[in-house]
C-alpha cells in the first residue's frame, strides 16, 4: 500500500499504481504473473514483471561487478517501461 501511495503522490497513472499494489503478488502469493496479466492487463503485469526482475539483483562478486549488472538491468527495465524505475525509486527520475 506504501509503494502505491508514493506512486501516486508523484502523480503516477493508475496503472502504474496498480502496479504498486500488485507488485509482491506474484512473490509472496500463489497467484502468479499470468494471473495477474489475465486479471489486469498485460502493461500491468509488465509492470510487475519489471520491478520483480530489479528487485531479483543481488550480490555475486565484486562492488563494480554488482554496479555493472545493477546499471545492465536498470537500463533493459527502462528501455521496456521508464515507469519501472520509478516504481521501483518511489520517486521521478531526474
Amino acid at each position: 500500500m506504501h509503494t502505491a501511495q508514493n506512486l501516486a503522490r508523484i502523480g503516477m497513472g493508475s496503472k502504474t499504481i496498480s502496479a504498486g499494489l500488485l507488485h509482491d503478488v506474484p512473490e509472496d502469493t500463489p497467484v502468479t504473473l499470468k494471473d495477474v496479466e489475465d486479471n489486469f492487463g498485460s502493461e500491468i503485469a509488465a509492470l510487475v514483471d519489471g520491478v520483480t526482475k530489479l528487485g531479483k539483483i543481488r550480490l555475486r562478486g565484486t562492488k563494480e561487478e554488482l554496479f555493472l549488472e545493477n546499471l545492465r538491468k536498470m537500463f533493459l527495465a527502462m528501455a521496456a517501461d521508464i515507469r519501472v524505475v520509478i516504481h521501483k525509486t518511489g520517486r521521478p527520475v531526474a
